[in-house]
């Protein structure tokens, strides 16, 4: 009787067990919804879908904004759109099914975000715009912007302080708005500068995997070049490969935009010559600030420009190298 009784006991224990692990996976993957979501109590909830997390400038931005939010007590849901407006348009209407306020918004192309804006108006849930911007401002609450244009700008403007000439590559990013104006600061500062030529151009969207062969492909277009203009950090590391690859690297200048760790460690040791710094951790207190006067009446401005800062190897210590600024 005992050894039946401790069976009987051992296949409880066990069913037990499978049960508690079937609702346990049931929860975390198949149950409609974010559970923190239907668990908010008088937590105010808040959305954020980015272009990518791919980039880790998005992922500390999203980590300086859940820093802010939740110190109010509140809750951020995050979403990944992966480089698919499509997607981030259907995460937008997922945000809004999950309970979510306020929705911060960096999308994916700055021209075709339209839908999933239309269906945050419709369902009286305001976005604000962080980083990148939006063909559609009159359907957001707010954007947040870094200076992107005078990005560019300043990268021009210090390769003419140390070049009399130069033979340049761009790799772009042609359907985020925010890399578009910094081609475009850069392009509109040597416009008109003799010897300052543009002999090559590609698209890298901004990715590390894509710069890499685009570079490479762009060289062998214009062997004589000698300067890179990329829209980011992580175009600019793919872009740098390349180009030690291509045994080049003693003859080139590299600018970028972002200010990264990675980037700023580089340009410290001279493999680059300059990133121009975003200041993630403000935009999201901007950010942060504007989405909670979204919920109280209003947002302050329309418009928020956050300030750049050129970094190069005589003032990159100012913030550092292991951190973002």
């Amino acid at each position: 009787m005992r050894k039946e009784s401790r069976r009987l006991l051992e296949a409880a224990g066990m069913l037990f067990i499978l049960a508690l692990t079937a609702v346990i996976l049931y929860v975390l993957l198949l149950y409609p919804g974010d559970v923190s979501a239907r668990q908010t109590g008088d937590r105010r909830v808040f959305g954020a879908t980015y272009m990518t997390m791919n980039n880790p400038y998005y992922q500390v931005l999203d980590n300086c904004l859940r820093s802010e939010i939740e110190a109010n007590g509140d809750i951020l849901l995050t979403r990944d759109a992966a480089m698919d407006q499509g997607r981030q348009n259907e995460e937008i209407e997922e945000l809004i099914s999950a309970g979510a306020q306020v929705i911060f918004l960096t999308p994916v192309e700055w021209d075709t975000a339209r839908a999933g804006l239309e269906a945050a108006a419709e369902a009286g849930v305001p976005v604000i715009v962080v980083d990148a911007p939006v063909r559609d401002t009159e359907l957001a609450a707010c954007s947040i912007l870094s200076d992107n244009y005078q990005a560019g700008v300043l990268c021009a403007e210090h390769l003419m302080s140390v070049r009399d000439e130069a033979k340049i590559i761009l790799l772009e990013h042609i359907s985020a708005s925010s890399g578009v104006e910094r081609i475009q600061g850069f392009r509109d500062a040597i416009a008109g500068h003799e010897g300052f030529t543009i002999l090559a151009s590609g698209e890298s969207d901004g990715q590390i995997e894509n710069a890499m062969p685009v570079m490479e492909e762009l060289l062998r277009q214009a062997p004589e070049a000698d300067v890179l203009m990329a829209l980011n950090d992580p175009s600019a590391f793919g872009g740098l490969a390349a180009i030690e690859g291509a045994g080049l690297s003693g003859r080139f200048l590299i600018y970028s935009v972002d200010g990264s760790p990675e980037a700023k460690a580089l340009v410290s040791d001279g493999l680059m010559t300059g990133t121009c710094a975003q200041f993630p951790a403000r935009i999201a207190r901007e950010a942060a600030a504007q989405g909670c006067r979204a919920l109280e009446g209003g947002c302050d401005r329309r418009e928020i420009i956050v300030p750049v800062e050129l970094l190069t190897m005589d003032n990159v210590q100012r913030y550092g190298t292991d951190g973002w600024q």
